[in-house]
């Protein structure tokens, strides 16, 4: 689950919340919508690249078979 914070309240704490964002991401909030998400850009890596294998189900499949190996 994503923590939540007001964008003002997010201007005032920016370099706090990077440093937090490696454990956990933020949701950003702009006049009572979800406007950004702030997270470690390791963890951004890892949803991109997963991404790509949903994004082309041959690579799924060639992985599944490759697991039963």
């Amino acid at each position: 689950m994503l923590k939540t914070i007001n964008a003002t309240e997010g201007k005032k704490k920016f370099l706090e919340l990077l440093d937090n964002c490696k454990e956990q991401p933020f949701l950003i909030i702009r006049k009572g919508k979800p406007t950004a998400v702030l997270m470690d850009s390791v963890l951004y890596e890892s949803i991109m690249e997963t991404i790509k294998f949903y994004a082309y189900p041959e690579i799924t499949k060639e992985i599944k078979e490759w697991k039963k190996r």
